[in-house]
């Protein structure tokens, strides 16, 4: 893992590519313009991030594929891919206590999914996701759908281990 400020990952983007079969090209497309997202966004690219690289998780034969990044010690990016369905989760764990303390996790979501669902621009996740923690934080939950996605968070309470999770998964008809 290399910890990097995002102003200068612009001319490196061009050399994330992993190997692997399945999604592996797909994957690292999404991953690439979820960078791109952050680093065009003026309120995320100042803020840093140690990232670590997509790698698969599963192996050729399993059902459902598997693909794991990580944006810092406490942020973890997710893809599940099953049916050439893709599924993502980012996942905040250690939760942080404050709004203000959860801006480099907001810039990742929201970045992802301005990139899964374009419905939305990152400035209006970075509006909505705010919403969505402190609903989640009081409910344990809270959801919306556009017209191609379900957007949903849910927050697990744990004393040593408060875990924010952010999906967004295909509305399959």
């Amino acid at each position: 893992m290399r910890k990097l400020l995002l102003p200068i990952l612009g001319c490196a983007l061009s050399s994330f590519i992993f190997s692997g079969a399945g999604y592996a090209n797909t994957i690292n497309a999404l991953y690439k313009k979820t960078l791109n997202n952050i680093v065009d966004n003026a309120q995320c690219s100042e803020q840093e991030f140690t990232l670590q690289v997509p790698r698969r998780d599963s192996d050729d034969d399993d059902e459902i594929q598997l693909y794991a990044a990580r944006f810092s010690d406490d942020i973890f990016l997710s893809f599940s891919v099953e049916n050439n369905v893709i599924r993502t989760s980012v996942s905040i764990t250690p939760m942080r206590d404050t709004l203000p303390a959860q801006l480099n996790a907001f810039c990742v979501v929201s970045a992802v999914q301005a990139v899964i669902d374009p419905s939305k621009s990152i400035n209006e996740y970075m509006k909505l996701d705010p919403k969505m923690y402190a609903s989640a934080v009081k409910n344990g939950h809270y959801e919306f759908q556009s017209k191609k996605y379900e957007h949903s968070v849910s927050f697990q309470k744990d004393e040593r281990m408060p875990t924010l999770t952010f999906m967004i998964t295909p509305v399959v008809e």
